[in-house]
């Protein structure tokens, strides 16, 4: 095996895709590992040699791929084209990258825009209503000047775009306010020393009501989710001093804006909404930073008030939204996030509480570098446990790495993951790229001599697990509208290529089950999809889709490794549909 992945690697850094083509020595196939399998590589980009070792995951084909330019906020996965594989889409400097999974580009791209370089990552979704998703982006200039751009998935561009809307600053957020079917786009701007946030529809056009003021710049990207409960979007924003929440039609939120009472600020670390406690409302989570040191994590209630045993401080600055999922299996949602502070030595901390502010056994991590991103939480390594995943601001050599640590705060064996260039700011991505049922991730590292970015996709190695995997990208899902639950996940797919009569949940099969059973739905029209497994007790067990998804035959892969024998239920709610079917797990 070691031998098979060895000849692998050295056939993929042989052929390493940049605008240069020829990235690495000549001599690379004839490097001998040593006894700890490790190789020596000399990039001719820098002229620095990286130690690889060849044990660790192997690259796909055609990867890794380097372009000129850097990456904020990472990149996304999602279906460019008509197969059954993923794609890979990231923002460099003035372009958009869209890439198969053998590194070559999706037909139509990339797509380069012109005046100002792109800032965050893209956002997917069908914002015309036309059945078909779309890519939005946004640029900005030094201080002022900049367009949200949006194209079809031939890379034609959108009747109404670009927008000529100024200074927006990182991730664009699609959300549908109106039940329409056709996603509208909220994003910022900035207008110093104060800010707004603007709501747009596919067409181009203002959406009614906004936008609305800030008192003062924008701070991050929005979440867009309905946390009252009174089945009307609300849109929640960061200024540096603040945090708003509106209404979708503009009616700001009683309660806000709420105004950090620790002398601390908002940078970056976009609001999570996620029911901490079991109350059919959304809760809001974000960090912050002092001037002087040290960060807080909050938990607002949806009027404003402070979650009890919140904020939890924080050593350093926060930057990466939280991260939020179930990390030690106790049925207690967790929260997870990292700070930085630019440091000659690893100081920095990954963080890990409870949703009643107690610390988890083995948090924080100490001695860190710097963390950037919204930390991953997914089991990868087919423990039936929660790994947590970080970017790291150190690239000793030029060469950066990946972090991942177990439930319990150790290291997880084969980590960490290296890269060419710092994988600071590069938010990775948890997928099934091929639909093998092995679970990937595409990340990055950047490059100061010259300035780029290089990107890859790796294999894991470890059965992909829907039911473990709490956050798979920045923000979520594709559409970056911070809501935990709301997940794109590549174990739900289409069975064939027509559209229903009527709303269905079939029987699942097998049934009764051991382990694992196949659960089919089928959708007439494009709707929002809830999808849960409970108990008999009416205990939520596993939410297993929560998203919009687009009219046809599906099919999940539910696993129930951790349940005992018994009987079980599961139920669809869509919007014009409910049913519920039961099921029996025999181990």
């Amino acid at each position: 095996m070691k031998k098979l992945i060895f000849i692998l690697i050295l056939t993929l850094f042989a052929t390493v895709i940049s605008f240069s083509q020829v990235p690495f020595s000549s001599n690379l196939n004839k490097a001998i590992p040593d006894v700890m399998n490790n190789i020596r590589i000399l990039d001719v980009f820098s002229n620095n040699a990286y130690t690889v070792n060849l044990d660790s995951f192997p690259v796909f084909f055609g990867f890794p791929v380097t372009y000129t330019g850097y990456n904020y906020e990472g990149g996304i996965y999602c279906n460019m084209d008509s197969d059954p594989e993923l794609e890979i889409v990231y923002s460099l400097a003035y372009t958009i990258y869209a890439l198969n999974i053998d590194g070559t580009p999706v037909a139509g791209w990339s797509k380069t825009v012109s005046s100002y370089p792109i800032d965050g990552a893209p956002a997917f979704g069908d914002i015309d209503g036309d059945g078909s998703e779309e890519i939005v982006v946004t640029n900005h200039g030094a201080t002022s000047g900049g367009y949200i751009h949006a194209f079809k998935k031939n890379g034609s561009v959108v009747p109404g775009f670009p927008i000529n809307h100024g200074y927006s600053s990182r991730t664009p957020v699609l959300a549908d306010l109106d039940n329409d079917n056709k996603l509208e786009i909220i994003v910022n701007k900035r207008i110093y020393p104060l800010g707004e946030v603007w709501v747009y529809k596919g067409d181009g056009t203002v959406y009614p009501g906004w936008p609305k003021s800030m008192g003062h710049v924008p701070a991050s990207s929005a979440a867009v989710g309905d946390i009252d409960n009174d089945n009307i979007m609300e849109i929640v924003a960061e200024s540096y001093t603040g945090l708003y929440v509106w209404k979708a039609n503009g009616d700001s939120m009683p309660g806000f804006p709420f105004m950090m009472p620790n002398g601390d600020v908002n940078s970056y670390s976009s609001p999570v909404l996620v029911d901490v406690d079991n109350d059919n409302k959304k809760e809001i989570i974000f960090g912050t930073h002092v001037s002087g040191g040290g960060g807080y994590v909050y938990i607002l209630k949806y009027n404003g008030t402070i979650f009890p045993n919140w904020p939890k401080y924080t050593s350093y600055w926060i930057y990466g939204p939280p991260a939020v999922g179930y990390i030690d299996n106790d049925n207690i949602l967790d929260i997870a996030v990292g700070d930085q502070v630019m440091s000659a030595t690893p100081v920095d901390k990954l963080y890990a509480w409870n949703v009643n502010g107690v610390s988890l056994s083995g948090f924080p991590i100490s001695s860190l570098n710097a963390i950037n991103i919204q930390v991953l939480l997914a089991d990868i390594d087919n423990d039936n446990q929660t790994e947590l995943i970080i970017d790291d601001n150190s690239a000793p050599g030029g060469q950066g790495q990946y972090l991942a640590f177990n439930h319990d705060g150790t290291p997880v064996s084969n980590w960490p993951i290296y890269t060419n260039g710092s994988s600071f700011y590069v938010n990775p991505c948890l997928f099934d790229a091929n639909r093998d049922g092995i679970i990937d991730m595409t990340g990055g590292g950047m490059s100061t001599s010259p300035q780029q970015t290089t990107i890859y996709i790796w294999n894991l190695q470890s059965p992909y697990n829907a039911q473990k995997m709490y956050v798979p990208m920045f923000q979520f899902n594709p559409r970056h509208n911070g809501v935990y639950g709301d997940l794109y996940l590549t174990n739900i797919k289409p069975v064939r290529n027509e559209i229903p009569k009527t709303f269905s949940l079939e029987q699942n099969y097998p049934n009764p089950f051991n382990s694992s059973t196949i659960i089919k739905y089928n959708l007439p029209k494009s709707t929002d999809v809830l999808l849960v497994v409970y108990d008999i007790t009416g205990k939520n067990i596993s939410t297993l889709v929560n998203a919009y998804q687009n009219a046809g035959i599906y099919e999940i892969n539910f696993e129930a490794n951790n349940l005992t024998s018994g009987v079980y239920f599961y139920k669809i709610i869509t919007d014009k549909f409910t049913e519920t079917k039961k099921f029996i797990l025999i181990k």
